[in-house]
């Protein structure tokens, strides 16, 4: 099976509900499991409240997300146009924070 979503919303914190309700309830037809469900809303949930924060600063913009199933692997993309990071390494460190 092969299926495809694109989603494009507003930058504001409001729409992290929406964009990880969205991803799970298409992902639904791979019938996971309640873990494998709250794991999917929680990276999505990460990624997007990420890119409103960090992304805009305040100043709004589009956060793009792009969910594809292949047979039983599920894929995710979530992208927006904001300011980026100067050390991308220090970003991935476990709790590193830019902002207080």
């Amino acid at each position: 099976m092969r299926d495809k979503m694109r989603l494009t919303m507003n930058a504001i914190a409001e729409n992290e509900y929406f964009a990880r309700v969205t991803v799970a309830a298409f992902s639904a037809k791979m019938d996971p499991t309640m873990e494998e469900l709250s794991d999917i809303k929680t990276a999505v949930s990460e990624a997007v409240t990420n890119a409103v924060v960090h992304g805009y600063d305040g100043k709004g913009g589009n956060v793009e997300i792009r969910a594809e199933i292949q047979d039983e692997w599920l894929e995710v993309e979530i992208e927006d146009e904001g300011i980026g990071m100067d050390d991308v390494e220090l970003a991935m460190e476990p709790l590193y924070t830019s902002r207080p």
